[in-house]
């Protein structure tokens, strides 16, 4: 089984769940790419293309979200994002872009222009979370927070999905939950340093269950889309 997953720090849990497969590393969005090609049969793949992409089979159980601040999903800005004229998007995310783009304009009414050069930067994965820590909260709006005071509902960033025409044994997508169960489970052992252990135990969300479902589907709703059936294994 080829995995494709990214190569962010919050990914680290998920190995214990890699010993029966080849791993291949890349940022979400390249990740989809990489699932319609064939080139991996299971991969971290935002929950955006699962809300208006083809019908994908999600492993249950396991996904990357958050109930509150995330410090990994953030708009860094140097004056207050009223004042600010456009932002600068990351190329790298979907579920992160749709995310910024409902809860600003939905949320708080702005409008500011998507551009290379925008005073506002929205940022993912360790980049973000390295520029979380050198800013000590000072210009930061994290957007996980963000969607939970508007909505009160846990956000899902990513979810296993597999390929169209994989189709695995169930004892095999057993075994891949179980292993990352496990991993989660040690997860603050697998830190390093305390910020990360914080961030690991505190910040990200592993789970995938109703509570994060009905966040989906509130993502959904408030994008305007109408929640497809996602076939969970």
């Amino acid at each position: 089984m080829k995995i494709g997953c990214v190569p962010y720090d919050h990914a680290k849990p998920f190995a214990g769940g890699w010993n029966s497969g080849e791993v291949i590393w890349d940022h979400p969005k390249e990740l989809v790419s990489r699932l319609k090609a064939g080139e991996v049969d299971l991969a971290l793949v935002p929950v955006w293309e699962i809300l208006t992409g083809p019908s994908y089979r999600v492993v249950d159980g396991l996904a990357v979200g958050s109930k509150g601040e995330v410090r990994s999903v953030v708009v860094f800005h140097d004056k207050p994002l009223v004042e600010c004229g456009g932002i600068s998007l990351t190329p790298h995310s979907m579920s992160s872009v749709q995310l910024w783009r409902v809860v600003s304009k939905e949320a708080w009414g702005l409008r500011l222009e998507e551009r290379e050069d925008g005073e506002a930067r929205l940022r993912i994965g360790d980049e973000a979370l390295r520029e979380w820590t050198e800013r000590k909260g000072r210009g930061v709006t994290d957007l996980g927070k963000a969607w939970w005071d508007w909505t009160g509902k846990p956000f899902v960033f990513a979810v296993w999905a597999m390929r169209d025409g994989f189709r695995p044994n169930a004892g095999e997508v057993e075994k891949f939950r179980q292993g990352c169960l496990a991993g989660i489970a040690k997860r603050a052992e697998l830190a390093n340093g305390e910020l990360e252990k914080e961030y690991l135990t505190k910040c990200i969300r592993y789970a995938l269950g109703r509570e994060e479902k009905e966040g989906m589907a509130e993502f959904a709703t408030r994008s305007g889309l109408e929640m497809r059936k996602v076939e969970y294994l």
